[in-house]
């Protein structure tokens, strides 16, 4: 998993920056980290969210340069969305559970996570367009909700 986060933030360094804010969904917060990433899970949990497993990421971030301790994967998802995706969909098991970066930049916290739109341009399927959809309306509304936190 932590080559699946690498590999997002090296191609949306790459792409243009308008492309790139089509691709990955932020926000940046005010709060420290810790109190960020406390934030974080209780707003999955008020959108009904279950936080399935959160890894640190310093190890292979020091591979390539980056030297902090403060930057975690969030893996969340709701079971049974998770389960029929799954099933109907098995292409999409490696982006299941959804995921955000929470990583501290200086005095701000950046909370990122792929657009599941964006998974959608690959899959011509109508009920999976609408699950898309869903989780992108939810991660606006939850990284909105970070952007206002203090």
């Amino acid at each position: 998993m932590k080559r699946w986060l690498l590999t997002l933030l090296m191609m949306a360094a790459l792409l243009p920056a308008a492309q790139a804010a089509q691709t990955t969904l932020m926000a940046r917060s005010q709060m420290p980290f810790d109190a960020a990433l406390a934030k974080v899970q209780e707003v999955l949990a008020e959108h009904g969210y279950t936080v399935a497993h959160i890894q640190k990421c310093d190890g292979g971030m020091a591979q390539f340069g980056y030297h902090s301790d403060k930057y975690q994967l969030v893996f969340f998802g709701k079971l049974e969305e998770v389960r029929r995706v799954s099933h109907s969909h098995p292409e999409m098991i490696p982006f299941l559970p959804l995921k955000l970066a929470v990583f501290a930049e200086h005095q701000e916290t950046l909370v990122v996570a792929l657009d599941p739109l964006e998974l959608g341009r690959y899959i011509n399927d109508a009920d999976l367009q609408i699950q898309l959809a869903r989780w992108h309306s939810d991660l606006r509304s939850i990284l909105q909700e970070m952007r206002e936190a203090r």
